[in-house]
């Protein structure tokens, strides 16, 4: 009797303690399940996506058979709302919603088997996942059988119907394989994301990088900075922070400058319960770094919307930018401002329903030469995602031609933007993407290369009897970036050479043999479409000869200088006289290459002594920057700031301030230290 009784007893205390086992394991399912959903409510997804993976393998491992302690809540067309559906499916969206597609298709899949009625957009996402993830037949399937069962005119329908227009223009491309670009992928370093590259100045770039730091509890909390570089082709090992002040949470990114690089427009932005609020900023370089920087003022920016993106044209007479203010088609749109001098907004206008969509227009860029606008849409048919898309036109006038999709494979099934050229020409012929084609989340950098090829032919003679010249050598260098070799190559037995041109318009042959002076020819092509050809016809050579009066007149100038050109107040950048009186310098040392000189700088006297010597220094690094440019090794320049001294005019006249003669003083000149 007493061991029944025992044995009942303790049946009951497993019983319960089973119980108490299957209560504690259900409980810590459902938290998970109500934080994910707290934090996928206020839109913070990647933190949702995480605890959402948790509650799934937790409910995998340990629910128990009985349903006893399951979450259940009514939901508008979801009664009884199973968790777990609610999960897989809002996992789903929050893969999407931070790009990681490949897991959002696992997902949606396994919700395409849910309720309708409960998940009518299920079906829907899973082609559009589909077709990111390149699955093509699998998206057309799917995005067929949405469309048999949905039948409400809704956002729904018109996203399916776009969706079918999307996939045979993807056919059509395919159909069309195209081998005219060359897009490759710019490595940053592991678990770094850069992108919307941007040109600062004739050499330098900026970029956006997205930084990584420890967080709270030891979370990774990521934050998007500006970063800028002296390198145009391989921007990221001389990369460096552009330093200025940022509050906790403010994320800095997408920038745009005047031509000289002094002064800059950048987007600022913040991210609250899954909000984002962007504004556009400003910020102008001084002799200690940036300035502090300072919110546009309306119209620029405007209250209660976001306005972001902003690119200026190369006259600095144009800002245009993305905003989903009031007046717009819809979603974001591009608008113009219009500047004056000061860079102070005059008015603001939509670039009107020809570029813009009722969907998102972002990321513009303006190619001043053939006149193009190319920015990023998802309001179009396209490959999916955000395309690139260029159309051509004027602001003054605003006409605007009907945007073209640039198609395959500028454009992926992904998010593909922030393009710029860098080339003056030519808009794709040289330039970086932004493009998330290569990531399961983030934009990196894509460099763009147009594989247009020009052959060259001519030949190399001497001028004084007309006979071809053999073995002469050949070098082929970039006109305007003159580091940037072609190619070097000699004349045949009967002077002749033909050789090979790819991206770039402007280009110079050197010609050097011993016996014969250097001569150096510069030819424009004026089409690079495809393959083409062109004959540089003959290029003479004089035969060397003793120095004549020109090296004569070269030695005398030991004891003197001669002025390379003047200065704006306080300012360093090199106006067009001093261009041309440089391009005649370095013409003279290509031709005397024993040739080396002292570049000399001056300021006037208004200033500390200090300054000004830092003043000068900068016009003497801009003369010798442009130099060396133009083709004249480093090796045989000197420079030296010499800052308010040795005034060649009177600053003051009879106790008056005289501005003519401190124009005059404000100069740069340089001697010959050693002769040809």
């Amino acid at each position: 009797m007493k061991t029944k009784q025992f044995l009942r007893h303790s049946l009951m205390i497993m019983v319960s303690a089973l119980i108490i086992c299957f209560a504690a394991q259900a409980q810590r399912y459902t938290g998970y399940f109500n934080q994910a959903e707290e934090l996928f409510n206020t839109h913070n997804y990647y933190e949702a996506s995480q605890v959402y993976e948790r509650y799934l393998a937790t409910e995998k491992n340990s629910r128990p058979k009985s349903q006893a302690f399951a979450v259940e809540k009514k939901v508008k067309g979801k009664a009884n709302l199973d968790p777990h559906e609610e999960a897989v499916y809002h996992l789903a969206e929050c893969y999407r919603m931070i790009h990681n597609y490949e897991k959002a298709e696992k997902y949606y899949k396994e919700s395409t088997s849910f309720s309708l009625k409960a998940y009518p957009a299920s079906r829907y996402w899973y082609a559009v996942t589909l077709r990111t993830n390149q699955k093509y037949a699998d998206a057309f399937r799917e995005i067929s059988l949405f469309l048999e069962k949905h039948t409400q005119l809704d956002d729904l329908l018109q996203g399916a119907d776009r969706e079918l227009e999307n996939l045979r223009f993807i056919q059509a491309q395919s159909e069309n394989i195209s081998e005219q670009f060359t897009i490759t992928p710019y490595s940053v370093g592991k678990n770094k994301s850069a992108y919307a590259l941007a040109l600062k100045d004739s050499d330098e770039v900026a970029f956006t990088m997205v930084k990584e730091d420890s967080g709270k509890n030891g979370q990774a909390q990521y934050s998007n900075v500006l970063f800028e570089s002296a390198q145009r082709d391989d921007p990221f090992p001389s990369a460096k922070g552009i330093e200025m002040y940022e509050h906790p949470g403010e994320n800095s990114g997408m920038a745009t400058f005047t031509r000289d690089g002094k002064h800059m427009f950048f987007t600022r932005w913040t991210r609250t319960n899954g909000k984002t609020q962007s504004s556009i900023y400003m910020s102008h370089q001084t002799d200690t770094g940036w300035s502090q920087p300072m919110k546009a003022p309306p119209p620029l920016n405007l209250e209660a919307s976001n306005n972001a993106q902003p690119f200026l044209t190369a006259d600095a007479h144009y800002v245009i930018f993305s905003s989903d203010r009031p007046g717009g088609s819809g979603g974001y749109d591009l608008w113009d401002a219009s500047l004056d001098s000061n860079l102070d907004v005059i008015q603001v206008q939509n670039l009107g329903n020809i570029i813009n969509t009722a969907g998102d227009e972002e990321a513009p860029y303006f190619h001043t030469k053939s006149r193009t606008l190319v920015f990023s849409t998802n309001g179009r048919v396209g490959m999916g995602g955000f395309d690139l898309f260029f159309a051509k036109g004027n602001f003054d006038l605003s006409d605007w031609e009907k945007p073209e999709n640039a198609g395959a494979p500028l454009n992926s099934p992904k998010d593909d933007l922030y393009y710029v050229s860098t080339d003056d020409e030519f808009v794709w012929n040289t330039g970086w993407v932004s493009s998330d084609r290569s990531s399961a989340c983030c934009l990196a950098l894509f460099s763009v290369r147009e594989n247009n090829a020009s052959y060259v032919s001519g030949s190399v003679i001497d001028c004084k009897t007309g006979k071809p010249v053999d073995r002469a050598l050949l070098t082929v260098t970039d006109i305007r970036h003159p580091d940037r070799l072609l190619n070097r190559l000699q004349t045949d037995s009967a002077g002749y050479y033909a050789f090979e041109i790819r991206n770039t318009a402007h280009f110079k042959i050197s010609v050097n043999k011993p016996g014969y002076e250097k001569k150096i020819a510069e030819y424009d092509l004026q089409m690079i479409i495809g393959k083409d050809s062109m004959s540089t016809g003959s290029i003479c050579v004089k035969t060397a000869e003793a120095p004549d009066n020109e090296v004569s007149q070269l030695l005398k100038s030991l004891t003197r200088t001669s002025r390379l050109g003047n200065f704006a107040y306080k300012k360093a950048i090199l106006n067009d006289s001093a261009l041309d009186n440089l391009d005649s310098l370095a013409k003279m040392m290509q031709k005397y290459p024993q040739m080396v000189i002292q570049v000399e700088g001056y300021t006037d006297s208004i200033g500390g002594s200090a300054y000004n010597k830092r003043l000068a220094q900068r016009r003497v690094d801009a003369c010798i920057k442009y130099l060396i440019k133009r083709g004249v090794p480093a090796n045989r320049l000197i420079g030296k700031g010499m800052g308010e001294c040795c005034p060649i005019e009177p600053e003051t006249i009879n106790g008056k301030d005289n501005p003519a003669g401190r124009e005059v003083n404000r100069r740069v000149e340089y001697k010959v230290v050693r002769a040809p």
